[in-house]
């Protein structure tokens, strides 16, 4: 059984690393503002790619717009109207230096954006419909700049695909055992349990505490492990408290 346990963890290390190195491979290398077609309203896109030219729908996004309801935009106002009338204006590109920082990227070293010239249909359909843009706004429509991933980005990577993070001294009648994944079962005193999870993410990681095995009933999110540990013994008491209280009743 002991063996068996060893060559399983040796596979699922062997596939995170496989899923790790896949993750790197496929970080975008080149960010892109592209305007739309005047005839769409000439607003600008921001896309982060990958050498092969190949965009994630979550590395497609707005800059002249709100964007979808709760998605977060930068407080200083780089979405109004006045950043661009069909120009790819330097207000574009700072709006998109807002999102690459905000995403864990960087412009390369030495990097600038520049113009890029697309296929010979699109530059002649933009030839065509440069008459409609303001004076002065009508190139480039595209520009580009190289880019690299941060450290964070990348120590955020190791965590999201190497082992589970090892939890701080428990406090007394506190046990905990893994049961899946970063998620650990807790129990206080042998009579009562709860879940601990887990998840790595960009900006700060977050360890939940569920009351169910299940996860399906969060009780509290903190940075760290300790923070929630700590709680387990007066959750305990509470918990005994309210079942003695429906006695009593």
């Amino acid at each position: 059984m002991a063996a068996e346990g060893g060559e399983r963890s040796q596979v699922s290390a062997t596939m995170a690393e496989r899923m790790r190195a896949g993750q790197l491979a496929a970080l975008p290398t080149v960010a892109e503002i592209r305007m739309a077609y005047p005839l769409a309203g000439g607003g600008a896109t921001l896309r982060l790619m990958t050498a092969e030219g190949s965009t994630a729908e979550r590395h497609m996004i707005p800059l002249t717009e709100r964007g979808a309801a709760g998605r977060e935009n930068d407080p200083a106002g780089i979405y109004l109207d006045t950043i661009t009338d069909g120009a790819n204006t330097e207000g574009l590109k700072i709006a998109a230096g807002w999102h690459l920082m905000r995403l864990g990227f960087n412009y390369a070293r030495g990097a600038a954006w520049t113009p890029y010239t697309g296929s010979a249909s699109i530059e002649a359909q933009w030839e065509e419909w440069a008459p409609m843009l303001p004076e002065g706004h009508r190139w480039p429509h595209t520009v580009r700049v190289a880019i690299t991933a941060t450290a964070e980005h990348l120590a955020y990577i190791d965590r999201a695909y190497g082992p589970a993070p090892e939890l701080p001294d428990l406090p007394a009648g506190v046990s905990a055992h893994p049961s899946s994944t970063r998620s650990w079962q807790i129990c206080y005193a042998n009579r009562r349990f709860w879940q601990l999870s887990y998840w790595p993410r960009m900006g700060g990681d977050v360890w939940t505490l569920y009351a169910d095995p299940a996860r399906t009933k969060s009780l509290a999110r903190a940075a760290s492990p300790g923070e929630l540990l700590a709680t387990i013994p007066a959750r305990d008491t509470e918990a005994q408290a309210r079942a003695a209280a429906r006695k009593g009743y």
